[in-house]
Parts: structure tokens; C-alpha cells; sequence
């Protein structure tokens, strides 16, 4: 799949180039989709990811180091090579371990009291039980879910507008994660919660997934702007839910797995009925089938006054906007001019890329009509206000950024000759991906007008646990989000490009567990983390040392022999920081905030700082998402582009980060803050207090007697540099500003550790 570059003014291609980069990367020399499903080769249709879930149980084996199946698994593969796991993790490290995994954050100085307390059995399990029960959990992981669907608050492109209920999805991804909502379900609301679950207004919120695309609201060619949106969803779809790279068959079948042209455009026709909205009904699909019959009863009784003052007012836009619509075809000026109501789904979508480039203010309008004609719109509109009090009202409305459908019915897809929008071959049904359905054909029934029941169909797909793909790529990325690595290294890719997985027996019993155990994602947390495999020790070698055994025998650590170190996450650095220093603001939910921006940044693409000072130090997931500005200290620890899919961040070691860390006035601001704090709860004479608790803090441990000493001289002769000792008064603590910038240094000194910035 290709791969963009991150910065904004990269990604200025036109519709046209992006497919000719996109058949030059992914797609195979000839000009069609020359096989058909009837055609794969048994090598094709034996691969392991298109295989059903082998249901095993784990190996029976006798090791003290086995706590579950996981390990049974693992030791089994090592104990073939002489290995073992490393020895456990100490009770600090671990503790550190799950509060970063779960919460995105460090243990604080209470938490590490109480774990240490505890000596009862089973205090690890009920660290976790604590940790997974707490708000912090979704926040930490809706925001993984957030890097696989591009989430961003704005449209991209060029004008990079806002979408203002987008954050609604955000928090709807924290929510569903706080509330262990099953992962089946919580596909399904995403892909059809409008069909599904109409009465749950968190059901309508996750559909605004479908909308997540990048868009060029000022698209001169709004017919390529609507197929690339499309596209857009259809690839995501594919990727994010199978591990499919089904966008590489957009313009002919895919180069190197068993996916079709024809399945790429038959899976695009399932979402080819939706249309953005703003604003949707709620209720019981009886209800929004009443609903729906009466409006349309309304509808036909008022026609005639709507029909002439829409007539009169479209004219008017019409010579008013004369100049602005110049560039728009036939075909989209008629949906433009056609009464909204009487929209296909089509037109309906055409008009949402048109209207906005066309508006005209109500003076542009009125000075395009006679006085006359002013009358009678006026005469018009006091009727039509008359029998809009007996028009019928949905059960309740909420405001929401949703994909919904219309009483029309989808749109028509089309095979696209070399993915060409304006080469429409065949006309397709929607369908599953061939090489998983196996001739298996979906049974679409709709529910309701405006709902075909298309999307339900895939939904339900997706979900089943005879789907080939939907569970093991879900509990591959639990994997990896506790391992640093997947057991499938691409998690967007489960196919014959991405090297067969080293433990797909394993892969496949965590599957089966994860959907016996009802979908919940929790209980896949607690199976893993209580698991030896995770609660070993990392292997650290030393420059010198003869490497370990199992070192040498797997330097790769495929085999798990060792818990693999990582670097924290771009939100969670942040996120540290705040709560170390103290400023950490927990609100939750509602529009992302905008934090101060290094001074002089992107005067274009800036943003005025959120007006609360405290709310620039929310939770990092709450940061303004805007996809042509990625948050400056966000984006240099690698925080994912927002117009692609990330299965995996990137975790790079470059200069910039460090510069960063070094020279930022923020990060400055955060390290007299934790200074501050540290000199308030300790005395000058208290430094070897203040130094422990800046290392509990920071690295959730107290500090040795060697780091103890080096601090100690560090403060005291940066202080004695600084200022002479005896000129200062003291504060009320006795510590004097000589002292106090010594100790905001050395809370500098540790935001810049590795130990701070990597977890064991």
C-alpha cells in the first residue's frame, strides 16, 4: 500500500495523480480485473489469514514459569530452542508497565503506596481490575482506535475546514472502551448503528466513522471529490476491520493477495446510500417508520407552495452564483437545483460538495428578484411557516456528525475502468470480499425508508464469528498495544506481503477466547497482562557483557524470551509531564482543546489557544485534531498523519526530539511546575526528600544511593553557580531562587531521561 509523506504540503495531489501513483505501487500491468473468484489457486485460497480460526486448546505442559494458555503457548517454542522466559518483572517495574498500557500515564506516589501495600494474594489482579475500571482506560485506548480511522476534527486538504461534532466520535471511542462495549457491537455501530440500534444516540455518533475521510470542501470537480471519499472509506474499511489492503485494488485486482477490482466497488456499494448529516432522528425503527410515512405524507400536501418558492429561489441563487457555477457539470448543477427533498441519494451527495461553494448571502439573493417576485417569496414563506407548525416531528432529534441514508435509496456503483471515475463499466450489487466469502452473498433487507439495510448486511459480516479476519486482527492489536508488536507484524496487512506469523496457533486460540468470552476486549487485557510472557523482566545488555543465551539464539525476541522495551507514546510523554508537574486537568469530553503553539508557528494553520488555561492541559486525546496541524510536541514523538490508517507508530530517535525536550518553553513550563510542587511539600532541608519523591514521581522507584548523591551535588553546586545563597531571603520553606531554578533544572534533567521517556 503506498505510504505518503506526513507534512500537509505533500499531500496536494490531485484525484488524478493519487490514482496513478495508486496503479503504478498496487496495481498489477495489465488494464482490468482479469480474475475471478471462481479462478484462485488453492495457494491463494489456502493461506493461513483466509483459513477459519483453528480452535485448539493450548499445549499441555508443566513449567513454573506457565501462568495461562499464552504462556503454554510461548513456552512451548522456547523450550524447543533451550530457552526460557527471563526472569519477572520487580513490583515497581510492572506496576509502571500496566499503568502506562492501561492508562497512558505514570503511577502516582498513592498508587505506588497502595501497590506496594498490598501483600494479600491476587494484588496484581486487583491493580488490574482497578486500572481497567477507571475513566483513564478509554482514554488511552480510544485513542489507538482513533489512529486507525484517521480521526481529525477537520476536513483536510487545502481550506482544512472544521467539522464541528466530529469530537462526538472521539468521545464515543473513550466511552465505548470505558464500557467494555463488545467489540461485535462496537463494530456495528460504527458501520450501521442508524440501522441497528436507531433508539442509542451513541449508535448514530459512531456512524460519523464513515466520515472520517479527508475532504476538499472547494473540489472543483465535486464527481471525482465524492468517488475519492468514497474510496477513501472503502480502503478503510477493508484495512481496518480485515487487515486487507482492498484500497490496492481500486484500480485493478490487487498485485499480490487474491482481492478483486470487483470486490473493492462491490464493498464500496454498501456505503453508497450515505449522505453527511448534521443533525439525525432518534427512535424505535417502528417509530421512525411512522415517522418516516407521515413526512412523506406532509410532504406531498404541501408541494405546491414549496415547489414555487423553491422555483423562485433557485433562479435566484442561479443568476446570482452565475460566475461559481461555471465549473460545475450538468449533472451537478441539477442536484444543486433540484428541492432537497426530492434529492437522490446521488444528488444528495453531489450537493453536499456543490452547495457550499455556491452559497449566496440573502441580499445576494433578494437583489436578483423584482419587487414582485420579493412579495410573493414573502407571501410564500409566511405559508410555508403556517404548515411547517403541522409538520411531523421525528421522536427526538440530536445534533451529531452521522451518515445516514434517504427514502431514494443508494446510489448506483459502478466497476471504475482503471479506477477512473468517469469510467463507469458494470453495474455492481454490494458483496463481500470473494476469497473470505467464498460465494457468499449478502441478504439485505431493509428496515425502513431511509435505511437500505446494506450496511446492516456488512455489519453483520464483519462480525460473525466465522469471519476469517474480523477477530484475529482485533486481538492482534491488543497484542501489540501491550507487546509493542503484533504477532502479525502489519496489522493493517494480514496478507501474503506481511510474513506469516511466528505463533498462529496462539493468534488463533486468543481469537477463539476473545470471542468466547462475548467480544470484550477487557478480558483480553486481563488474559494478557497475566500472563508470564508479559510480567517478565526486559533483557538490557551491557557494553562488555557476553550476551545472554537467549539473546544470541533470538536477538529478534520473536519468541518472547524477554518483555520488550518501548518508547512511550507522543500523548503519553505529554501526558506524563502534566501529571508529574501537577497540571494534569482530567475534564473529559467535548471539542478538542488548542494549547499554546511554539511562538511564531503556522500563521495559516494556526489556532488562537483555548481561552481556560487549565484546559490547555487536558489529556492529550483531547487535543484539537486538525489534520494540516498536528499538535508540534504531538507530532515530532511520532503522532500519526491524520489522513491515513496507522496501524503501527512509528518510533523514531531524531534530533528534533530531543531539541525539543531541551529547548521547548513548554517543556521548561511544565518543569518549574513540577518543581514548584516538589518545593512545596518539601523543605530546603528536606532535599533528599524532595529528590526521592521526584523520582518516585517521574520513574515510579525510589533513587539509588549513587543517583541519590549525584542529584544532591547537582543541585547543590548548580544553586551555588547561579547566585550566591546568603544575598537570597528564603521562602516560607527555606528555599531561596537560587535553590528553587536548581531544582527546576533538575526537573528538566529527568523529563530528558530515557528512563522517563522509555517503558520496561
Amino acid at each position: 500500500m503506498i505510504q505518503f509523506l506526513s507534512a500537509p504540503e505533500t499531500r496536494r495531489f490531485s484525484g488524478l495523480l493519487c490514482l496513478f501513483l495508486a496503479a503504478c505501487c498496487c496495481a498489477s500491468p495489465t488494464s482490468g480485473g482479469e480474475q475471478s473468484h471462481e479462478t484462485f489457486t488453492a495457494e491463494q485460497r489456502n493461506f493461513w489469514a483466509f483459513q477459519p480460526v483453528r480452535k485448539a486448546a493450548p499445549p499441555s505442559m508443566h513449567s513454573a514459569q506457565m501462568e495461562n494458555g499464552v504462556d503454554a503457548f510461548l513456552l512451548e517454542r522456547l523450550q524447543e530452542k533451550g530457552l526460557a522466559f527471563s526472569p519477572p518483572a520487580v513490583r515497581l517495574q510492572l506496576l509502571r508497565r500496566a499503568k502506562f498500557d492501561l492508562h497512558g500515564l505514570p503511577p502516582t506516589p498513592e498508587e505506588i503506596q497502595a501497590f506496594q501495600s498490598d501483600h494479600a494474594p491476587g494484588a496484581y489482579d486487583r491493580l488490574l481490575d482497578r486500572l481497567l475500571a477507571s475513566p483513564r482506560y478509554g482514554e488511552k485506548w480510544g485513542r489507538y482506535w482513533l489512529d486507525l480511522v484517521r480521526f481529525s476534527e477537520t476536513a483536510g486538504f487545502n481550506a482544512d475546514t472544521l467539522r464541528p461534532l466530529a469530537y462526538k466520535y472521539r468521545d464515543y471511542a473513550i466511552q465505548a472502551f470505558n464500557h467494555d462495549t463488545p467489540y461485535d457491537r462496537f463494530v456495528q455501530e460504527q458501520i450501521a448503528g442508524d440501522e441497528l440500534f436507531p433508539e442509542s444516540e451513541q449508535a448514530l455518533v459512531a456512524t460519523g466513522y464513515n466520515l472520517m475521510w479527508p475532504d476538499e470542501s472547494n473540489a472543483s470537480d465535486v464527481l471525482l471529490a465524492r468517488q475519492d471519499a468514497l474510496n477513501d472509506l472503502t480502503g478503510n474499511v477493508a484495512s481496518v476491520f480485515l487487515g486487507l489492503t482492498l484500497g490496492c485494488a481500486q484500480c485493478h485486482d490487487h498485485k499480490f493477495d487474491p482481492l478483486l477490482q470487483e470486490d473493492f466497488y462491490r464493498l464500496q456499494a454498501f456505503f453508497s446510500g450515505i449522505t453527511p448529516r448534521q443533525a439525525a432522528p432518534l427512535g424505535s425503527t417502528a417509530q421512525l417508520r411512522s415517522y418516516e410515512a407521515a413526512l412523506q405524507t406532509w410532504l406531498a400536501e404541501t408541494k405546491e407552495v414549496r415547489l414555487e418558492l423553491h422555483i423562485l429561489e433557485r433562479d435566484a441563487k442561479a443568476k446570482s452564483g452565475r460566475i461559481k457555477r461555471l465549473k460545475f457539470p450538468a449533472v451537478v448543477l441539477a442536484a444543486v437545483d433540484t428541492m432537497p427533498e426530492q434529492r437522490t441519494a446521488y444528488q444528495l451527495q453531489l450537493a453536499f460538495w456543490a452547495e457550499r461553494q455556491i452559497e449566496v448571502s440573502e441580499k445576494q439573493l433578494t437583489d436578483q428578484m423584482t419587487p414582485a417576485q420579493q412579495a410573493r417569496r414573502q407571501e410564500l414563506q409566511a405559508a410555508l411557516k403556517h404548515l411547517e407548525t403541522t409538520k411531523p416531528q421525528p421522536p427526538r432529534t440530536v445534533a451529531v456528525m452521522a451518515s445516514l441514508e434517504t427514502a431514494t435509496g443508494p446510489a448506483a456503483t459502478y466497476l471504475l475502468g482503471g479506477g477512473g471515475y468517469d469510467n463507469a463499466l458494470e453495474e455492481l450489487q454490494p458483496g463481500f470480499v470473494s476469497i473470505l466469502a467464498r460465494g457468499q452473498e449478502p441478504k439485505i433487507t431493509a428496515p425502513r425508508a431511509g435505511a437500505s439495510g446494506r450496511r446492516t448486511a456488512l455489519a453483520r459480516w464483519l462480525t460473525n464469528p466465522e469471519n476469517a479476519l474480523a477477530g484475529r486482527v482485533m486481538v492482534n492489536r491488543i497484542w501489540q498495544g501491550h507487546f509493542g508488536k503484533g504477532l502479525v507484524e502489519n496489522g493493517n496487512d494480514f496478507g501474503i506481503r506481511t510474513p506469516q506469523p511466528e505463533h498462529l496457533p496462539l493468534l488463533d486460540w486468543l481469537t477463539t477466547e476473545f470471542v468466547r468470552q462475548g467480544w470484550s476486549i477487557k478480558q483480553m487485557h486481563r488474559l494478557l497482562m497475566t500472563s508470564a510472557a508479559y510480567r517478565q523482566s526486559t533483557y538490557r545488555p551491557t557494553m562488555g557483557q557476553t550476551p545472554s543465551k537467549s539473546f544470541s539464539a533470538d536477538p529478534g525476541n520473536t519468541l518472547y524470551w524477554s518483555f520488550p522495551r518501548r518508547r512511550l507514546m507522543a500523548e503519553s510523554i505529554r501526558d506524563a509531564m502534566l501529571q508529574v508537574s501537577g497540571e494534569l486537568d482530567f475534564t473529559m469530553f467535548g471539542p478538542g482543546v488548542r494549547p499554546n503553539l511554539p511562538p511564531n508557528f503556522s500563521s495559516r494553520h494556526g489556532w488562537k489557544p483555548s481561552e481556560r488555561a487549565s484546559a490547555r492541559n487536558r489529556r492529550s486525546v483531547y487535543i484539537h485534531a486538525k489534520r494540516n496541524l498536528p499538535y508540534p510536541l504531538l507530532q515530532v514523538f511520532d503522532l500519526p498523519d491524520m489522513h491515513e490508517s496507522c496501524a503501527k507508530r512509528a518510533e523514531t530517535t531524531v534530533a528534533p526530539q530531543s531539541l525539543m525536550v531541551l529547548n521547548s518553553d513548554l517543556i521548561l513550563d511544565y518543569a518549574q511546575a513540577f518543581s514548584n510542587r516538589l518545593t512545596k511539600q518539601h523543605t530546603a532541608e528536606e532535599q533528599a526528600g524532595l529528590i526521592a519523591s521526584a523520582y518516585e514521581m517521574a520513574f515510579g522507584r525510589r533513587p539509588h544511593a549513587a543517583e541519590l548523591s549525584a542529584a544532591e551535588t547537582f543541585l547543590q553546586t548548580l544553586a551555588a553557580v547561579s547566585g550566591d545563597p546568603a544575598q537570597e531571603q528564603p521562602d516560607a520553606q527555606g528555599w531561596t531562587k537560587s535553590q528553587r531554578d536548581a531544582v527546576a533544572d533538575f526537573c528538566h534533567v529527568l523529563f530528558n531521561t530515557n528512563e522517563f521517556i522509555y517503558l520496561d
